[in-house]
């Protein structure tokens, strides 16, 4: 699904302004197009990670989801079953 430029915007400031809060520590080059995959129209994705990997770096995939749960930017519910993982997208993230 193609995500609102609004909502790109949205999240390509918040990638930015905590960039920039954190100069030591960056988040990796595919944070924006990660999060507008995952997030293009609600705060809500539950997707598998094979579903996710499709146009990532699968190796880093699952090292980018828990650095942007540990920056604030998503909370994770694990799933049960064959239920995937839920995230919910916090812009702007939330301070740990």
């Amino acid at each position: 699904m193609p995500i609102d430029q609004h909502r790109r915007d949205e999240i390509t400031a918040a990638v930015a302004a905590y960039d920039d809060a954190h100069p030591l520590s960056p988040l990796p080059h595919s944070t924006v197009r990660l999060l507008a995959a995952m997030f293009p129209v609600e705060n809500v994705c539950q997707r598998s990670l094979q579903d996710l990997a499709a146009g990532f770096d699968r190796k880093r995939l699952s090292t980018n989801l828990r650095r942007l749960t540990a920056a604030g930017f998503l909370s994770r519910a694990p799933g049960s079953g064959s239920a995937p993982d839920t995230y919910q997208l916090h812009l702007p993230p939330v301070q740990r």
